[in-house]
């Protein structure tokens, strides 16, 4: 027993927060991560084991040792050296294209008449000059000179070469009708770039005999041969020796550097040829052959040949990429996969310990989670042992059960691990697997949130269906699947829809919310209905109290859903919260009839342990109805630890002062350890003060929340369920709206007259308000709210705090 104790003991921290210290956080980690190591290892096991095919030793000219057939259809690509060979000969054999361009011819005209027109104004402006300073001839003429010879060199005209030559061609320049004749004939010898010249630079790559030569806009392209081109330096060899005893020979040297400034008409289109060729290039088959399932690779006891060979080396790489062989050892390829499965659980526990670290701390939660991608993974296996199709893997059933256990959030990625798992798996390689999964889990996930009972199974079956059929529909626009993949994938995506939904909702949800003591919104939606039969039996034994639970659900609930609290969870917690009344509803205010009230012969402290025993019955009760958890929590909170004030000061008065202990008249507790327990108690307590409201305007209504909510957080009492100060106000703020609605003024109807009596005239006073009890509570000053302190002290929690009087109207 010791032996059996101490391994008790040191396995305590595995199922609770690891606060023990390092010893227990290796307990607690340690645990689940051998989990995960278990479930990696037995994953690949789940899965049909291909036998790995061995080619080596199988080359060109050898005999074969066995017989290949292919398992598959497949291409055989070309021997990369002939696939370049080919690419290239193709590139070759690309027309180039070059474009005409006749306004360079034009710009080349310009230019020259340009140049020659600077040299008249230069020679006008230099001769005004000289005239305006007066200076003498010779001066007059160097400055001419001057200003002529700075125009030639900017043109790029060499005249330094010799002084003599330099003199002779300035004063060529200089004589108007030798400059006039030298620019006609530059003109006469630019026109002909309108017949197209390119440069000679421009046809070194061009290896064809032809080229495309492209008009511009409007015009047709033409080809020409390439010996037709008119090259640049026959265009300005030709030019040259048209001049030739027509110029000077200055003129005819001046010409001679000139014409080499025109610009060719003819240049080489850069990109359109290398679209060209890029388009030449891809156009070569990548494939020689195509190798149909069941065809003959190679034959036993026969000579490999190349052809053979190279079928054979594309068929292995086929096997590899498709995960039914391996490039390595047996050992690498098992490892690998192992690493696989535990880097994709690897995500999903650490979204789960970061994001829902409440689901890592359960042992049963978490291993539920763990437990479903083992389910899929198992029926996942026969799936690919059969050769059948992705869209019959259970993946929704991990999807919903997952959604409806803890949230959509964590279900998505369960959805996206059980994918991720898939392939890697050599039946499930490919677009098809992952994205079909993916449809089906992905939306049972989410649709799962909006599903309300269990009659609404049909719209999650749908749903489902739809989005393996939407799958299917992308498959085969993208070329991944046929018509038949399609219809194949609509009808097994329906009954795979429809048998993880039936056993989903039917059987296995409902045996994990046991398992797992969780609580989904189905079971919630279920124990709110008012023929369940504590329900039953609290509106027909105890009616006031009955009445209560309702109005403070209405109340709960609307400010649940604008906190984001969970509103359900809520409303069917604030059903149950007072079951307990069930034992003794006679001693309860709300249950009493005016004037009858069994608490006026006990004492302080048996009153007290009266209205704090049904926090305790109730949680009997709820024990041997079965509630939930979450049910439970609304019993033991909805009161925390608040004192019964009106018993406690009853019994100080009558001891005379002694010193009473409050523990006596305490509720047992714990405080609200849940945003919707918190809102619960605050609830409770204005449900029940706002009956005893006086002209319930809704200013004495807001006065009264904002009193009662403060005293509970003065007391510490919503210290423990993470509302913050913005919470509490839009809680307040729903409160005032849904008590005002419910306590809005009537319209005075006219009292009915028996026939022949006369109507009472109507009378300008207020009618008196009811008399209260002699116990009706008053400020100092007489002017407190007047409040039935005998009703309201003998509640849960006793009387209303005292509020400001409402201002007499003028």
């Amino acid at each position: 027993m010791s032996l059996l104790r101490r391994v008790r003991d040191y396995l305590r921290p595995v199922n609770r927060p690891p606060a023990g210290g390092r010893k227990d956080a290796w307990v607690h980690h340690g645990f689940r991560a051998g989990i995960v190591l278990l479930i990696a290892l037995a994953v690949p096991l789940l899965f049909p084991q291909t036998s790995l095919p061995e080619f080596e030793g199988i080359l060109p000219g050898s005999v074969a040792r066995q017989t290949v057939n292919a398992a598959f259809d497949f291409d055989v690509p070309k021997d990369p050296d002939r696939l370049r060979e080919q690419q290239e000969e193709a590139e070759a054999g690309v027309t180039p294209t070059l474009r005409f361009e006749p306004a360079r011819a034009d710009s080349s005209i310009e230019r020259a008449n340009a140049f020659f027109a600077r040299i008249d104004t230069v020679i006008s402006g230099a001769e005004a000059r000289a005239a305006e300073e007066g200076l003498d001839p010779v001066a007059g003429a160097s400055l001419v000179r001057t200003g002529v010879e700075g125009v030639v060199r900017k043109m790029g005209i060499n005249v330094s070469a010799e002084q003599a030559i330099d003199s002779l061609l300035i004063d060529h320049f200089l004589d108007e009708d030798a400059r006039e004749q030298l620019r006609t004939e530059l003109e006469a010898a630019f026109e002909r770039l309108r017949e197209g010249v390119v440069r000679q630079s421009d046809l070194a790559d061009i290896s064809s005999v032809n080229v495309v030569v492209h008009e511009g806009a409007g015009g047709e392209d033409r080809v020409r041969p390439v010996a037709d081109l008119l090259r640049f330096g026959d265009f300005s060899r030709e030019a040259r020796e048209g001049i030739t005893g027509r110029l000077e020979p200055e003129g005819a040297m001046i010409f001679q550097q000139l014409i080499l400034q025109a610009q060719p008409t003819l240049r080489i289109d850069q990109d359109e040829t290398r679209q060209t060729r890029d388009l030449a290039r891809a156009a070569i088959p990548q494939f020689e052959g195509f190798v149909l399932e069941g065809e003959r690779i190679i034959t036993e006891n026969e000579v490999v040949s190349e052809e053979a060979h190279r079928r054979l080396v594309a068929y292995e790489t086929q096997l590899i990429e498709r995960g039914l062989a391996a490039s390595g050892t047996g050992f690498v390829h098992d490892l690998g996969m192992i690493l696989l499965v535990m880097s994709m659980l690897g995500i999903l526990v650490f979204a789960t310990y970061r994001f829902r670290c409440d689901i890592y701390e359960d042992l049963r939660s978490f291993s539920v989670l763990l437990g479903l991608i083992v389910v899929v993974m198992s029926a996942a296996g026969v799936v690919a042992a059969t050769e059948s199709s992705p869209a019959l893997v259970p993946v929704a059933l991990a999807g919903l059960l997952a959604a409806a256990l803890f949230d959509s959030l964590l279900g998505l990625i369960v959805v996206s691990t059980i994918a991720g798992i898939l392939m890697g798996q050599p039946h499930f390689t490919g677009l098809a697997a992952p994205m079909v999964t993916v449809a089906g889990g992905v939306t049972a996930a989410f649709v799962m949130s909006s599903i309300r009972t269990r009659s609404q199974s049909w719209v999650l079956i749908v749903l489902i269906s739809a989005a393996y059929i939407g799958a299917g529909v992308l498959l085969n626009l993208t070329g991944h699947y046929s018509l038949s993949d399609l219809g194949s994938t609509a009808a097994f995506g329906a009954l795979n829809a429809t048998l993880c939904t039936g056993l989903g909702m039917g059987v296995a949800l409902p045996l994990l919310e046991v398992f797992t003591g969780r609580t989904t919104d189905q079971s919630l939606l279920e124990l709110s209905d008012m023929n369940r039969p504590l329900l039953r039996r609290l509106a027909r034994e105890a009616p006031g109290t009955y009445a209560h639970s309702i109005n403070v659900a209405n109340l709960v609930e609307a400010a649940c859903e604008e906190i984001g609290a969970d509103s359900l969870r809520a409303r069917v917690g604030v059903y149950y919260h007072d079951i307990g009344k069930l034992e003794r509803p006679q001693y309860f205010i709300e249950n009493q009839p005016r004037g009858l009230n069994p608490h006026d012969r006990l004492t302080p402290w048996q009153s007290a342990e009266i209205l704090r025993d049904h926090v305790r019955q109730g949680l009997r009760m709820a024990e041997e109805a079965r509630l939930p958890e979450v049910v439970k929590d609304f019993i033991r909170e909805h009161h925390g630890t608040q004192t019964i004030q009106y018993f406690y000061q009853k019994a100080r008065s009558q001891e005379g002062g002694a010193d009473i202990d409050p523990n006596d008249f305490a509720y047992p507790g714990p405080k609200p350890q849940s945003r919707e327990t918190g809102v619960a108690m605050l609830g409770d307590a204005v449900e029940a003060a706002s009956r005893v409201l006086t002209n319930p305007s809704p200013e004495r209504i807001r006065a009264l929340i904002d009193r009662l909510v403060g005293d509970r957080i003065d007391h510490g009492e919503l210290d423990d369920c993470q509302l913050t100060y913005r919470d509490l106000r839009i809680v307040k703020r729903e409160f005032a709206h849904v008590l005002t609605g419910l306590y809005h003024h009537r319209i005075d109807y006219p009292t009915p007259v028996a026939p022949g009596e006369a109507a009472p005239e109507p009378s300008s006073d207020k009618p008196e308000p009811e008399e209260l009890e002699p116990s009706a509570a008053a400020g100092e000053d007489g002017g407190q709210l007047a409040i039935d302190l005998e009703q309201a002290a003998q509640g849960d929690t006793g009387p209303i705090p005292p509020l400001e009087p409402e201002a007499e109207p003028d």
